[in-house]
């Protein structure tokens, strides 16, 4: 959206450069300059003499040519500027200040917070150098409308050469949209940005983490280790971050990511043999609050963690299989990698089966017998006894004869000493038992 001629009328007004003397002469580069130092006859007949910044303009060969009184200047560059200086007779008679300047470039600026309690940080990266004379600011209003505006003092970083901005927000202004503009100018022109709005809530971009660290796995060709801090930059102990990992070998040319990582280190477990492997994280406010910031150049991030990976491990080889999470290009050939085959995944199986084996013979060996005996007495089953009716004697019924006998005479001695033999009486009385019941 570009300025309306309103804002860009009161941002002009009211910004104003450092005061440039009456004598002053802004060129831009690649300008043939003329600088005379008298006028009329004395041009003629006077001899005069240049200086630049207190140096004979003869000893500076190459640059400068003095034609009579004036000096002609080729083609001017930065390194052109200064204080020139026309004497005659010891006296200086002219002096004149260069300034060689481009008009300033369109400002494109971009806002983030590199935590949930920062302040904003508005930023601009020139493609080329910025002068001393350069000033730059900010303008924020709040709202869509841009209501009371406030303007916010910008400055020139010569070693990262970015300009730099801040706006100090509170925790309570997340929901507040607000409306920016940052105008540049120096003295041989200004130039305004287009209107941006930014929802003050959005703006959270973590820096990236720091002290990214590759190693490989011991015994295990197909991972490499990853670990990282938390950038100093974030500076909360409340507030936590999630982050996001993606890594590529040499000879590929996408990325493998694994998001939503809460633990400050990862395993890459599809690494592949002897090969160099590119890794770079970055973070993000654990509830998704904010953006993602864009990730570094490789050659600025990663230069320094591309281990290979070892190779002096025993292995056997298997294809790679093709996962939602890391997908392979299926134009390409599969590539054989190593597999690292540890003994202890051989002995876990093998210890279970022996055991299992050794129960089951226990319990067959324990209950053969068992199992076998009715098996065979199934096929010979035992014979029921029969038995048969006998038919009586041809004596009386038993219901003509008497129960008991005649009693015996108490002293005959046959009744207790001698045993008596019945006749066809079932029942035997001779035996006193029967008779010695207890009282």
């Amino acid at each position: 959206m570009e300025t309306s001629p309103q804002i860009l009328t009161a941002i002009l007004s009211s910004f104003s450069l450092t005061d440039l003397p009456p004598d002053a002469i802004v060129r831009p580069p690649g300008t043939n300059i003329t600088l005379p130092c008298l006028e009329g006859e004395l041009e003629n007949t006077t001899v005069v003499h240049w200086r630049l910044n207190g140096q004979n303009i003869s000893t500076l060969r190459g640059r400068l040519v003095e034609e009579g009184s004036r000096l002609l200047l080729p083609p001017v560059y930065d390194n052109n500027s200064g204080l020139y200086t026309c004497h005659a007779g010891g006296r200086v008679l002219r002096s004149v200040r260069l300034l060689v300047e481009e008009p300033p470039q369109v400002p494109n600026f971009t806002c983030f917070r590199r935590s949930v309690t920062k302040d904003i940080l508005c930023e601009w990266k020139p493609s080329r150098q910025l002068s001393p004379h350069t000033k730059a600011r900010l303008w924020v209003g709040k709202g869509f409308m841009g209501g009371n505006q406030t303007e916010q003092q910008c400055r020139y970083y010569s070693r990262s050469q970015k300009v730099t901005c801040r706006v100090a927000v509170t925790h309570h202004d997340e929901d507040t949209y607000l409306r920016m503009t940052m105008c540049v100018a120096n003295t041989a022109g200004t130039a305004t940005s287009d209107q941006k709005y930014y929802k003050i809530g959005d703006l959270v971009k973590p820096d990236p983490p720091e002290n990214v660290v590759v190693t490989p796995v011991e015994k295990a060709p197909r991972k490499l280790l990853v670990t990282w801090r938390y950038p100093s930059s974030w500076g909360s102990k409340i507030y936590h971050l999630q982050f996001q990992l993606r890594y590529r070998a040499d000879i590929s040319r996408t990325y493998s990511e694994v998001s939503r990582l809460e633990v400050t280190s990862q395993v890459i477990d599809d690494a592949l043999q002897n090969r160099l492997h590119r890794v770079q994280v970055r973070a993000r406010e654990e509830f998704d609050y904010g953006a993602w910031k864009p990730p570094e150049p490789e050659s600025e991030t990663t230069a320094s963690h591309i281990p290979k990976v070892p190779d002096d491990y025993h292995f056997v080889t298997s294809n790679v299989s093709t996962t939602p999470e890391f997908p392979i290009d299926s134009e390409k050939p599969a590539v054989e990698v190593a597999v690292d085959m540890s003994l202890h995944t051989f002995l876990i199986p093998a210890v279970t089966v022996i055991l299992g084996l050794a129960l089951v013979v226990g319990i067959v060996i324990r209950y053969r017998k068992k199992w076998w005996l009715p098996s065979s007495g199934e096929a010979k089953p035992k014979a029921i006894p029969s038995y048969s009716l006998v038919p009586l004697g041809s004596g009386p019924p038993l219901s003509l004869s008497p129960l008991l006998s005649p009693p015996a005479s108490p002293v005959s001695e046959s009744s207790v000493d001698s045993p008596r033999i019945l006749g066809n009486s079932p029942y035997d009385i001779s035996n006193a038992d029967y008779f010695l019941l207890p009282r």
